[in-house]
């Protein structure tokens, strides 16, 4: 298996956004221009209504989760598997199919690093009380992306993860990225609330 071909598959995997096509084709609607302007599910959320924001969360993780894992199982290079997440986050966030605007890549990354790397995953989940407790999906976001981060780099000092995971680190930075414009919001406090 080429990993050139990996790549290219992986963004192409990446592009493709249930967000906006489900806004376009059921609801006649497409979400990048409200809200957040982002294809992901809270603004989904936001703009359809709560099914559809939890069909398309659910879309967005096994975009994620089966590419990497149907590499998991079929081969035995780790760097497939990494170069794979990258890209499947990328093509989410800048979707080849939609004039690059997408979505912010934390649903897809979830799915990634789950099976590529599990305990680093254990960063993401730690941030739902905080989502819970503020309502502030992007802050709980920005926080596992930051955790990931640290574990991240833990785990390879202590030699726990082969040197090609160091790459994995352009994830939660590329999401932290995506996030930029909320991180103005919750300092300015005008950050939109889930469920509000």
């Amino acid at each position: 298996m080429s990993i050139v071909l990996i790549i290219i598959i992986s963004y192409l995997i990446g592009s493709i956004q249930s967000g906006i096509l489900i806004g376009k084709i059921i609801y006649k609607t497409d979400v990048r221009q409200f809200g957040s302007k982002s294809s992901g599910a809270t603004n989904i959320q936001r703009t359809i209504g709560l099914k559809p924001g939890i069909f398309v969360l659910v879309l967005d993780i096994l975009k994620g989760f089966l590419p990497i894992l149907f590499i998991e199982i079929f081969t035995e290079e780790n760097i497939f598997g990494v170069m794979s997440c990258i890209f499947l986050v990328l093509g989410h966030c800048y979707p080849v199919f939609h004039k690059f605007k997408g979505g912010k890549g934390v649903a897809t990354g979830f799915g990634s690093v789950v099976v590529l790397l599990p305990y680093i995953a254990l960063g993401i989940p730690i941030a739902l009380p905080i989502i819970y407790k503020t309502r502030y999906v992007s802050l709980g976001a920005i926080l596992g992306c930051i955790i990931s981060i640290f574990l991240i780099i833990l785990f390879l000092a202590l030699e726990l993860l082969p040197s090609e995971s160091l790459m994995i680190l352009f994830v939660p930075l590329l999401i932290i990225y995506k996030h930029k414009q909320n991180i103005i919001r919750l300092i300015q406090k005008k950050e939109n609330k889930i469920f509000s």
